[in-house]
């Protein structure tokens, strides 16, 4: 079993819907800690949230009489992909090594899960006709634009976008065989998130 925990129902539902496309081999069963635990926004005070993270995750594997073979941590940077980014990945992925008791991978997105979204133009006009990415954002580093979310609430089309639409355009990048290690968009923290994920034992 694979558990995912993080801010937001929206952002843990596309997780379980990359997960399985990143994944190398059979990809085991996917369940996700409910509760919303913010990471970022607690940078001084990690532990405590790993500690809830730990006993969460081994109990869901136990009630489902699972091994858990890995944790996926999800936290929203709000930041840019700059040095900054560096330091806040590093520490957050030291404290999840050293409290969690098997393979984990951190989903820090920068800025905002959408910043990934973004990497599969095609996945959105498939959720909405009306949809389309811009051309001159498909060729921008993604990690960098300051606010994803907004920018594509403003610039996307009609219907207007909404966080509930993100599982659904990652689950239409992941059906039509857009989804790899190193798309064609450009955001360095998912490709971190992919390259920690295919380094599981």
């Amino acid at each position: 079993m694979i558990v995912i925990a993080g801010e937001s129902g929206n952002d843990r539902g596309v997780l379980k819907k990359l997960i399985p496309a990143l994944y190398r081999g059979t990809c085991p069963r996917i369940e996700e800690i409910r509760d919303e635990i913010k990471l970022a926004a607690a940078i001084n005070q990690l532990s405590p949230r790993v500690e809830v993270i730990r006993k969460r995750a081994l109990a869901k594997a136990k009630d489902c009489d699972a091994e858990l073979v890995g944790i996926v941590v999800h936290a929203d940077m709000d930041a840019v992909a700059d040095q900054g980014y560096d330091r806040v990945r590093d520490r957050v992925t030291a404290q999840l090594r050293a409290g969690l008791p098997c393979n984990t991978a951190l989903a820090l997105a920068a800025v905002e899960m959408e910043g990934w979204l973004m990497q599969f133009p095609e996945a959105f006009p498939k959720v909405n006709p009306g949809w389309g990415i811009r051309p001159q954002d498909c060729r921008r580093d993604l990690g960098l634009l300051l606010n994803p979310k907004e920018h594509l609430m403003r610039y996307l089309g009609k219907p207007t976008y909404r966080e509930s639409h993100s599982p659904k355009i990652m689950d239409q990048a992941v059906r039509h065989g857009h989804v790899s290690a190193r798309p064609s968009g450009n955001n360095r923290s998912f490709r971190d998130f992919a390259d920690e994920l295919a380094g599981w034992t």
